[in-house]
């Protein structure tokens, strides 16, 4: 919390032309780095500054995230021309899996005359836990939600943002988005498109990247400084950038910082065992989560109706381990849970954020930043289903039943008339 620098990797020299448009990086579950090189390619590095996987690509800006499936999400702003996709996912082979096409769904009026440092200029692309794809197509001033064949099922911003950045689904299913050309950030109900929370620096900044944290601050980049403000709008952190020569105020903007991520030493580890993606029989449905307790703090979980397009019951904490210091805790271990559901299509949802407390050689008694991870899986109920196909499986026993019973008695009514 300090600025201290506990990290860093810097680019070789044949690589330091490749920063502009939007430097990406992240944090990997295995605590590599995956990091986006605009018009040159997307690279993942470990701590000790090696490069352990790259895809080369001279069609990729701004965003890159890997997928819980190993794949990486990456998309294409730096340029773009109607014939590019503008979003692709590549597997650790290179090979592309998955790709979107905005002139399937906007070569037409009023979009495809525009043109702004490419076509669409993409700028960000998150892959949800629904299975669909968030894309933020800044000249459009549009963030759309598309499923896996590639139509568009929502979207959101045109009159009302100017060159949005880095759109965010929350777990309350809202939208975090930086509304760069009038510098704020805004939150919005993505049912009715209201904006429910807002944020205006006092001096117009270069808002380009917006986070909710888990204590419900908002972590937010704009130009040379970062800062944490509160649901009430009060700044509580901030980090600026001093350079070390004297700029002009047009080169300045080239020290500005574009994303950054609040994070732990160590990223949550954690699986869902139950339910899995397949149909439940029963009303009556296990939630498990396997994990793993190096520096977790607390995994948590909700169940969304797909059918409703709505959470199905309110928000259940599954607890472990809260730590008050690196030697005791606070906290308990639920264990598996039971939920009753109705029939239908439901999804869970598991976030889990860690402590941070790390082994990097500093004091392990100090409780470091929190990372969150998170994870869902589809399932479906269908009991009353299997309850009817029971008894439709019963009524030709009972037929032929009622048939054979039906016989015996004509039988022996026939073996009485010929005894007479």
């Amino acid at each position: 919390m300090l600025g201290e620098i506990v990290w860093q990797y810097v680019l070789p020299e044949n690589l330091k032309a490749y920063t502009n448009p939007g430097l990406d990086v992240e944090l990997l579950p295995n605590n590599n780095i995956l990091f986006v090189l605009p018009r040159k390619g997307v690279y993942e590095v470990n701590r000790k500054g090696n490069t352990v996987w790259s895809h080369l690509d001279m069609k990729v800006s701004h965003d890159a995230d890997r997928l819980p499936n190993g794949n990486t999400l990456m998309v294409w702003g730096g340029g773009d021309e109607v014939s590019d996709a503008q979003v692709k996912e590549v597997n650790l082979k290179g090979e592309i899996v998955w790709s979107w096409y905005a002139r399937d769904h906007f070569y037409k009026p009023p979009f495809k005359d525009v043109y702004d440092e490419g076509w669409i200029h993409t700028n960000s692309a998150t892959r949800l836990s629904n299975g669909n794809t968030l894309i933020s197509l800044r000249n459009f001033n549009l963030t759309i939600e598309v499923n896996h064949q590639g139509s568009v099922v929502w979207s959101w911003g045109n009159e009302v943002v100017n060159y949005q950045h880095s759109p965010k689904v929350l777990p309350n299913d809202n939208l975090l988005v930086c509304d760069s050309g009038n510098a704020r950030v805004v939150e919005v109900n993505r049912k009715t498109g209201e904006i429910v929370w807002r944020f205006k620096p006092e001096r117009r900044a270069n808002i380009r990247d917006a986070d909710r944290l888990p204590n419900g601050n908002t972590l937010i980049i704009m130009g040379d400084r970062i800062v944490e403000v509160t649901a009430d709008l009060k700044v509580v952190w901030a980090l600026r950038f001093a350079s070390p020569v004297q700029v002009s105020p047009r080169e300045r903007r080239s020290y500005d910082y574009y994303k950054a991520e609040r994070v732990g030493t160590v990223a949550p580890q954690f699986s869902i065992l139950s339910p899995q993606g397949k149909t439940y029989g029963s009303n009556e449905i296990d939630v498990s989560i396997k994990y793993s307790d190096v520096d977790l703090n607390t995994i948590w979980y909700r169940i969304y109706d797909r059918d409703k397009g709505r959470w199905a019951a309110g928000e259940i904490m599954y607890v472990r381990n809260r730590w008050r210091n690196a030697i005791t805790l606070d906290g308990k271990e639920t264990g598996i849970s039971k939920i009753t559901l109705d029939d239908g299509n439901y999804e869970l949802r598991v976030w889990a954020n860690s402590t941070g407390w790390g082994d990097m050689g500093e004091n392990i008694f100090e409780r470091k930043l929190a990372n969150v991870a998170e994870a869902s899986v589809n399932f479906t109920v269908s009991a009353k289903v299997l309850e009817v196909t029971t008894m439709q499986l019963l009524i030709p026993v009972i037929v032929v039943a009622m048939v054979a019973i039906g016989a015996a008695v004509f039988l022996r009514s026939r073996r009485k008339k010929g005894a007479k």
